[in-house]
């Protein structure tokens, strides 16, 4: 295990007992690093200087830059980089903002020790975590902006494989999935998924799930 590299993870939260307390629950397992753990949002940007985790643990409300802006800030820096959004408050609002702007999705801080691992592991395989209730208040609203692009002339068609992929992204398959099921390469259906953000008009791949799901009915 020693030779094996680990997941490093950086844990974002006010309360310094809740960073303990996380800190303590990942720390005992073998495959995970905390590499590192901030208060703010501007707190954890600077440590982003210094090292870049493969995953964030980012609580929604805290003081100066919350959540939500620290996940559009990060995400532009560092777009690759996943982020949970894990926090004891089940606003919809604030989560759907942060999952807008690119979290990977959210998880309630009763999660025990074991679901949050696989939580991780699933986060970085390229799965969303989302409930139904956010999903259904991402699609509410989504459904302003769909509007808008069909009133401007934007609506799309997709071709059958680019239909074929569409299926798979809203059922939360990742590239490396969608590549095994169609007996594609990866970098084919990363093209093919380039393609499809164009025509969606967006990048994020949350927003385009939802709107696929709203276009094509399934």
């Amino acid at each position: 295990m020693e030779n094996e590299r680990r997941i490093g993870v950086m844990l974002v939260d006010d309360h310094r007992i809740m960073l303990e307390g996380l800190a303590t629950l990942l720390s005992i397992r073998p495959e995970i690093e905390i590499v590192g753990m901030a208060q703010t949002g501007e707190e954890a940007l600077e440590q982003l200087l210094d090292v870049v985790p493969d995953i964030i643990l980012m609580d929604i409300r805290m003081p100066g830059m919350g959540g939500v802006q620290a996940t559009e800030a990060i995400k532009t820096l560092y777009p690759d980089l996943i982020i949970l959004i894990l926090t004891t408050f089940d606003d919809d609002e604030y989560i759907i903002e942060a999952l807008c702007n690119g979290a990977s999705g959210y998880l309630l801080k009763d999660i025990d020790g074991e679901k949050l691992v696989q939580s991780i592991d699933e986060a970085l395989s390229g799965s969303l975590l989302l409930t139904g209730k956010a999903a259904k208040k991402l699609a509410l609203n989504l459904r302003s902006q769909h509007s808008r692009f069909k009133q401007t002339g934007g609506e799309f068609e997709l071709t059958p494989r680019e239909l074929d992929l569409a299926k798979l992204l809203i059922e939360g398959y990742n590239s490396k999935e969608m590549a095994e099921k169609l007996f594609l390469t990866q970098g084919t259906v990363k093209n093919y998924l380039s393609d499809i953000y164009a025509k969606l008009g967006t990048n994020d791949r949350v927003k385009a799930a939802l709107l696929l799901k709203r276009h094509l009915s399934l």
